[in-house]
């Protein structure tokens, strides 16, 4: 049932933000409690709340139980965004004084430059890209602007958090380099993606994110990662790449495209390898918001294999070789020990996910447990 009512979410997205009349609610669909909560469930892991809102006379014909969900859910949009614009126009000017300048990359970026209202970007916290050399000075701008670190400190990324004036909580991904993975920001840095940005006035005079093009080699990149390695989606953990924000975000993107934009990414996705990963995720949104890709861009894009060693970090990869791609791409000795601590010795946040039923054990105690579990597996031949 799920599909069905992710092609009538899909319609009802595609017409609403084009201001044309929602599709139908149809008659034959099931009149209990039950369904009515799987279509809101469904409209808020895609992310597109108030985006439904778009249309006029929409939600009139819906069932009012999920008719009240999805506008509550775009409420909570709204204000989220109202709270986090503020916090993260603070957090950049923070960073700007310090002398470390950051980059807004996927969601906020998108946010602040392809929708007409920000808020209909849904997202849990936003992205920013800082020099590997800002470390101690950004961390330092984060804790005198009232954040505090949360999560495990990964060797290319960490987290901060806070709160605004209306309660909600709001993090921040600090990203040393493009990808979490140093074989993925070699490939994808080698092809230019984290070395160009452009302004976004509408969020604050110093913000700044990353290009169209480079925003879509990287949401192709986190769609095929959130496929392999799951996400969070409220309480659950979700396997699923087709969301349908991620296909608003290439519709309206794409709208705006030139030929020189189409021509940027096709020579972006050759230079980072990515492109069967931008094939598909054109394609996805082609299929679900009716985008529009031009038929040599498209024609290129499949005759292209990418690259190999890219495309393993995303395939399924024996954990110890994933680890060696990454310490081949790691820039320095430094990271390379960090890479490797962090892959001999995660922190709770892996553990307390690998062994939830023993997550009031001590760190090192899960630590050991992992390193007993992994070397049985080796032994037995099973890693």
């Amino acid at each position: 049932m799920n599909d069905a009512i992710d092609r009538f979410l899909a319609l009802s997205v595609r017409r609403a933000v084009r201001g044309k009349a929602p599709p139908p609610w149809s008659e034959d669909w099931p009149s209990d409690a039950e369904f009515h909560a799987a279509v809101a469930d469904r409209a808020a892991f895609h992310g597109v709340a108030l985006a439904l809102l778009g249309a006029p006379g929409a939600l009139e014909d819906w069932p009012g139980a999920v008719a009240d969900r999805v506008r509550e859910e775009a409420r909570g949009q709204s204000f989220w965004e109202l709270g986090h614009r503020t916090v993260a126009a603070r957090l950049i000017a923070a960073l700007a004084a310090a002398g470390t300048p950051a980059v807004l990359t996927k969601g906020t970026a998108l946010a602040y430059s392809a929708y007409p209202d920000p808020a209909m970007r849904r997202r849990g916290d936003s992205d920013l890209l800082l020099r590997p050399a800002d470390r101690k000075a950004a961390r330092a701008a984060l804790v005198a602007s009232g954040f505090r670190r949360v999560g495990d400190a990964r060797p290319l990324q960490e987290s901060w958090a806070t709160e605004c004036d209306m309660g909600f909580a709001h993090q921040f991904d600090l990203h040393w380099r493009i990808s979490a993975s140093a074989l993925i920001a070699q490939k994808l840095e080698a092809g230019g993606v984290g070395s160009r940005s452009l302004p976004l006035p509408r969020l604050s005079e110093a913000a700044r994110g990353v290009p169209p093009t480079d925003n879509i080699i990287l949401i192709a990149i986190n769609r095929a990662l959130h496929h392999k390695y799951g996400y969070r989606s409220g309480a659950d953990k979700a396997f699923e790449q087709d969301r349908l924000i991620w296909a608003l975000d290439l519709a309206l993107l794409c709208e705006a495209f030139t030929p020189a934009d189409w021509e940027a990414l096709r020579t972006t996705a050759a230079a980072t390898g990515t492109a069967p990963l931008v094939l598909s995720l054109l394609d996805a949104s082609a299929a679900m918001m009716g985008t529009s890709v031009p038929p040599d861009l498209r024609a290129g894009l499949a005759e292209d294999s990418g690259d190999a060693a890219l495309l393993a970090c995303i395939a399924p990869l024996p954990s110890i070789t994933r680890l060696r791609l990454d310490l081949s791409a790691s820039t320095s000795l430094a990271e390379k020990l960090r890479v490797f601590s962090y892959a001999l010795l995660p922190g709770p946040e892996v553990l307390h996910e690998r062994f939830p039923e023993a997550a009031h054990w001590p760190t090192a105690l899960l630590q050991g447990r992992r390193l007993v579990f992994g070397l049985g597996r080796m032994l037995t031949g099973r890693a």
